[in-house]
């Protein structure tokens, strides 16, 4: 059986942020195509910039959904503290977000090409530009 990862695309604010980050990990790695996102049960969301051939760029970043407190300045939220190092099982959403207009972004074979060898073979684009 071959799993098969679709990406929900973002609305509103949370997709206008992915954008912004990912156009600044663009700016700063040049070798950079576009950006890797994993969505967690909690909410919060881990980027890192991919190359052409599917490969990381810069360090894993973690976007928290929350903040435990008012006062709380933290990067991980506090499931993501406790579970710290297995996060596979805790997977709802993954995908790419493109840097640039929607004219600017790669073809559909490069999309998946890339996506295939960041999520394995199971990965589709299938529900990305549904609203």
């Amino acid at each position: 059986m071959q799993l098969e990862f679709k990406m929900k695309k973002p609305t509103g604010h949370s997709f206008n942020a992915l954008k912004e980050i990912c156009d600044r990990i663009v700016m700063k790695h040049p070798e950079a195509i576009g950006m890797v996102t994993i969505e967690l049960d909690c909410g919060c969301i881990n980027v890192c910039g991919v190359t052409f051939k599917g490969e990381p760029v810069g360090s894993m970043m973690s976007i928290p959904a929350h903040q435990e407190t008012e006062n709380d300045n933290s990067l991980v939220c506090f499931k993501c503290l406790e579970k710290k190092s297995k996060i596979t099982n805790r997977i709802v959403n993954q995908g790419l977000i493109w840097p640039g207009e929607e004219n600017e972004i790669p073809a559909e074979e490069i999309r998946l090409y890339i996506g295939r060898e960041v999520f394995g073979h199971g990965y589709s684009e299938q529900g990305q530009n549904d609203d």
